[in-house]
């Protein structure tokens, strides 16, 4: 089925320019991230496999402690490999030993201990690096980039004239590459022809390989200590894979993998960033397995824009997914796991726990190559009790006002980049074509899945026939509502919550604990094979309540907690009939009893404020 082309009024946009929320110049009120412009890989490259622990090409990385380290492990195969390898170790460092290669497909062995790249962390390479303000030798002029993500503070972007100027965090690849220590403390940059049309891998650190020598992911720490933005950086580095270790202390990524065809990231933990714990960004072929990211002040893990395969695919099965995220934990973050424009991405087998939100995925965010976003799947997942409050715990309370290093990032403290409505399993703001099914979504005390819809206009598409283009066949079927793995019954809030916008969304073959599910809609969509839901004209009133929280800012006390914000507040434990001790989300009452609710025909206003909500707030640099 084609999508949905009806046009709405220019009405539709008055609302939101009223308010600010929106320019008419093409510029952000705010982005997910600055990045310079991304282009997709071409899909080419294909995933990495693990070389094993005897590649001939290798380098080895110990500390001055490795030896003890070692002497104090179990007996076992890793005791065994690392006591072999401690007499080949002739790096102290890991950026130094990548930078050694010479060869494609080489392994970089670490051994256990802590590496804080001392020499690299304060490092500059060159005046130039020093003095580095803008990046304007990037290769491509900005017309011919998929995208550019702007600085949510300056406005800065890619100039109009094609230059390419950016902000100083924005740098080209180019300079990236010159400079590889501004930004980053360890880095892998495979394009070694920035100038030309082309970001395939095409040199040495083709297929390096980072890999963890002990037994578990804690015997290697790489620790940032916040001393740069990214802690490792893996851009246009095909063929990348890293294993077996910890990634702590970033002020953005703990790991960072972009333009980048074939990677796997595999067994690492990443946590106690003031963002992002993962995050991948215009790649293909991807896996992210195994891991674990905890206490991320943004997701533990992003796989955001993802490569657009499916951008043209009109049917609900994609063609195939780009990346893959399988048996990973994430947990103790604002978002577990968050992806604007995170397309074709297949998620299965994970657990997603006391976040603030479990899943969400959406359309907001103007420059992210392939919105609108589309054709992800979540399956057989645990999401279950994401109702840990940090706003309440650490914003509110001043913790987050201090400097960085002084937060606890380490002692569990998370500091929330993005609003987002404490309690939610599953939030799809603006997505297409995405299968919510098989999981586990229990005791999430708000609602187990919401999902509204995002106009065109919030990603600086002002066409007005493009305006109602997304929430449109999204697929919530037999998945487990309120009941785990072993049966138990632990209730969320709503089951579902929906704002009755889209054609071609269903709910179906759901269990749910109450013996029926709890939802607001106004009317039962038809089935997936009838087709799902109809268009319904103008805003939902449900929309309502909500544009303050859009407001949020950790760093002033006057939006800490914006007024008449429900979505910060703990929600209270749900009862076996449903309720949750009162209305929802400051609505009043008669307005959340679902088919008997208000009309659809409400104050466009309304919806101004709920689809701007993760966008407000989500930046790569918070002042701190």
């Amino acid at each position: 089925m084609p999508r949905p082309t009806r046009l709405v009024p220019l009405l539709l946009l008055a609302p939101l320019l009223a308010l600010g929320l929106l320019t008419t110049t093409g510029g952000s009120p705010a982005s997910a991230h600055e990045e310079r412009p991304a282009v997709f890989p071409d899909g080419d490259g294909r995933r990495p496999a693990f070389l094993g622990w005897d590649n001939p090409r290798r380098r080895v990385v110990c500390t001055p402690a490795s030896r003890d380290l070692v002497a104090a492990m179990p007996d076992g195969p890793a005791k065994r490999r690392s006591t072999r390898m401690l007499a080949d170790c002739r790096f102290r460092s890991i950026q130094d030993a990548v930078r050694s290669i010479s060869r494609r497909n080489t392994s970089v062995y670490v051994l256990p201990g802590t590496y804080t790249e001392r020499t690299w962390a304060t490092k500059q390479r060159s005046s130039y690096c020093s003095h580095l303000k803008t990046g304007s030798d990037s290769p491509l002029p900005a017309s011919e980039y998929i995208g550019s993500i702007s600085s949510p503070d300056t406005g800065a972007g890619p100039a109009a004239d094609g230059s390419g100027e950016s902000d100083p965090i924005a740098l080209s690849y180019a300079d990236q590459r010159r400079c590889p220590t501004n930004l980053n403390l360890i880095s892998i940059f495979g394009d070694r022809t920035p100038g030309n049309r082309s970001i395939d891998c095409d040199s040495r650190f083709c297929g390096t390989q980072v890999v963890g020598t002990g037994r578990r992911m804690s015997d290697v720490v790489i620790d940032n200590r916040f001393a740069k933005l990214n802690a490792i950086r893996a851009d246009r580095a095909g063929g990348v894979l890293l294993r077996n270790f910890t990634v702590q202390q970033a002020e953005f990524n703990a790991v960072y993998v972009l333009e980048t065809d074939g990677f796997v990231i595999d067994r690492v933990t990443a946590r106690a960033n003031d963002e992002y714990g993962i995050l991948a960004f215009a790649s293909d072929h991807g896996l992210i397995t195994r891991s674990n990211a905890y206490f991320n002040g943004d997701s533990g893990i992003y796989p955001g824009s993802g490569s657009d395969l499916n951008a043209d695919n009109t049917e609900f099965e994609p063609t195939r997914y780009a990346i893959e995220i399988r048996h990973n934990r994430s947990h103790d973050n604002t978002l577990g796991y968050s992806g604007t424009a995170g397309n074709s991405i297949y998620a299965h087998h994970n657990e997603f726990y006391d976040n603030a939100t479990g899943i969400a995925t959406d359309s907001l965010f103007p420059g992210h190559p392939g919105l609108p976003q589309d054709h992800a799947r979540w399956s057989r997942n645990r999401i279950h009790s994401n109702n840990s409050n940090y706003y309440e715990k650490f914003v509110q309370t001043g913790i987050c006002a201090k400097p960085m290093q002084e937060r606890g990032y380490l002692s569990g403290t998370v500091c929330p980049v993005v609003p987002t409505p404490v309690g939610t399993g599953v939030l799809i703001a603006g997505g297409n074509f995405d299968s919510t099914d098989h999981n586990w979504i229990y005791d999430n005390w708000r609602y187990g899945t919401m999902q509204f819809w995002v106009p065109a206009a919030l990603r600086d598409e002002y066409d007005p026939a493009r305006q109602q283009d997304t929430s449109h066949h999204n697929h919530t079927t037999d998945n487990h509502m309120g009941i785990t793995p072993s049966g138990a019954h632990e209730h969320n809030g709503l089951d579902h919550w929906w704002d009755d916008q889209g054609e071609g969304n269903c709910w179906e073959g759901n269990t749910y604990s109450r013996g029926e599910r709890t939802d607001n809609f106004l009317v039962d969509p038809p089935s997936c094979a009838d087709g799902g839901s109809l268009m319904s004209p103008g805003a939902p009133v449900k929309d309502a309540g909500f544009l303050s929280c859009s407001q949020y800012d950790r760093n002033d006390e006057t939006w800490r907690n914006p007024p008449a914000c429900e979505w910060f507040a703990t929600p209270e434990k749900p009862s076996s009939d449903g309720s949750t001790g009162g209305p929802l989300d400051g609505l009043p009452a008669a307005t959340t009893g679902g088919r008997d609710g208000p009309s659809p025909t409400s104050p466009l206003v309304a919806v101004a404020g709920l689809t701007v909500l993760l966008g407000v707030g989500r930046r790569l640099r918070r002042a701190a």
